[in-house]
């Protein structure tokens, strides 16, 4: 019995210590490392975000940056050959959305595809007893399963477009924090349960509010209406892009928004973004 005590205390310890104190020394120790000028310079020029960020944020996010570039692999797919600098660039919105939140919440995330451009993938449809077989374009995905895939040309674009409403890079991010608890449902792990409730009530009212008005000059882009999932995902864009339109049209939801990612971005713009002109909806 002496004998099985011990092997379980080490057990209990050995999983503490991977849990919660490793990745704390992980996190101190990249936060002790200089960012490279380079990529801060890189970052300034290509990432519209980026720029508006307050000092305090942007530490955050080199640190954070830093642990998506060392526990994630990245893959160049479709003969694209991948750079430090794409790596940095796809990276640094990744841990924009978790600036106030552990790198922990992407624990399953394992390796991040990227693709020249919009590629194509064979879905099937069952219909009866016929099974249908369709080629989609698509300009990303997000896989449970700890898989990522973007566009390469539409990432870069929408990411230096400061007046841009859509970004797949955040909106592929999105959906690995809705995927965090395991369902692809449009809600993300929160902190409580009447906070879920919460939740749950703002998001279904706005949600069907987006489904009953396609189009329209809501910041929230269409292609939300699609699913709980993606209204999480294109609104989790338009919270970070455009917050104080977010916020002006839909209050509550931001507020939502605003309390999960403990950030708000309304301080970041000064004046700066542009109100968006309508864009069709995402892939």
């Amino acid at each position: 019995m002496l004998g099985y005590g011990i092997a379980l205390t080490a057990i209990v310890l050995a999983a503490f210590y991977w849990l919660f104190v490793r990745p704390r020394r992980q996190l101190e120790r990249l936060a002790r490392i200089p960012v490279p000028m380079d990529w801060i310079e890189q970052l300034r020029a290509q990432m519209a975000l980026y720029r508006r960020l307050p000092p305090i944020r942007r530490a955050r996010l080199h640190t954070h940056m830093r642990v998506l570039l060392e526990r994630v692999e990245f893959y160049g797919c479709a003969g694209l050959e991948l750079t430090e600098p794409m790596k940095v660039l796809i990276a640094a919105h990744g841990a924009l959305l978790i600036n106030q939140l552990s790198p922990d919440y992407y624990h399953k995330l394992q390796s991040i595809l990227v693709y020249p451009g919009a590629y194509r993938v064979s879905q099937s449809q069952q219909d009866g007893p016929v099974l249908h077989f369709d080629d989609q374009e698509r300009l990303g995905e997000s896989w449970q399963q700890g898989k990522l895939v973007l566009a390469w040309d539409t990432l870069i674009r929408e990411a230096g477009d400061n007046s841009s409403r859509s970004n797949v890079a955040l909106h592929e991010f999105a959906h690995q924090l809705d995927q965090v608890d395991g369902a692809a449902d449009g809600a993300p792990p929160l902190a409580s349960g009447e906070v879920a409730q919460h939740w749950q009530q703002v998001f279904s009212e706005a949600w069907e509010r987006r489904r009953r008005h396609s189009g329209g000059n809501s910041i929230i882009d269409e292609y939300g209406a699609t699913s709980p999932a993606e209204f999480f995902a294109v609104a989790t864009e338009a919270f970070f892009l455009h917050p104080a339109l977010l916020a002006s049209q839909e209050p509550e939801l931001y507020d939502c928004m605003a309390g999960f990612y403990r950030l708000d971005p309304r301080d970041w713009h000064d004046g700066a973004a542009t109100r968006p002109t309508p864009l069709t909806a995402n892939t």
